[in-house]
């Protein structure tokens, strides 16, 4: 129950009021006013949550945001350093194949002299083959030249 003063909100006018004191007058608030009231009491409080939430989202959202600005410096940090890996174990394996293809074409060098050494040794040692075979044959045939005897002379008749 409200008193008078607190009904007309605590204004009074002294040339309206009676000066003896006969006691707190009493006013019955009514059921619409009550619900008014506990409306606007809810719709405060309503925009006071609101406001709360709206401030709340506002800090978790810059939070989340600082949190993926984290996370993606982070990303592209750790992405640069596997690309630079990447890059050198490239290098190092390319430099590796160089080295191996360096490797066999001296062993190939090597072995085509060798082979090239040992070609020139049989054609030399062809060219003494031939020359010790016609040497043969020219003993051979000038010890049959010396060994035939004459042929008859023919007898013209």
């Amino acid at each position: 129950m409200l008193s008078f003063e607190q009904a007309l909100g605590g204004n009074t006018l002294v040339g309206d009021v009676d000066t003896e004191p006969t006691g707190p007058i009493t006013v019955q608030e009514t059921t619409m006013s009550a619900a008014v009231r506990m409306l606007e009491l809810a719709a405060i409080t309503a925009d006071q949550l609101v406001t709360d939430a709206k401030a709340e989202v506002a800090s978790l959202v810059t939070l989340a945001q600082a949190r993926a600005d984290v996370i993606g410096e982070t990303s592209r940090n750790e992405a640069d350093r596997v690309a630079a890996e990447l890059a050198r174990a490239k290098d190092e394996q390319a430099a590796a194949l160089d080295c191996e293809r360096a490797t066999a074409l001296a062993g190939l060098a090597d072995e085509k002299a060798a082979l090239e050494a040992q070609i020139a040794t049989l054609r030399q040692m062809e060219i003494d083959h031939r020359g010790q075979m016609r040497h043969h044959l020219t003993e051979q045939l000038s010890l049959l030249d010396t060994n035939l005897p004459e042929p008859p002379a023919v007898v013209a008749g």
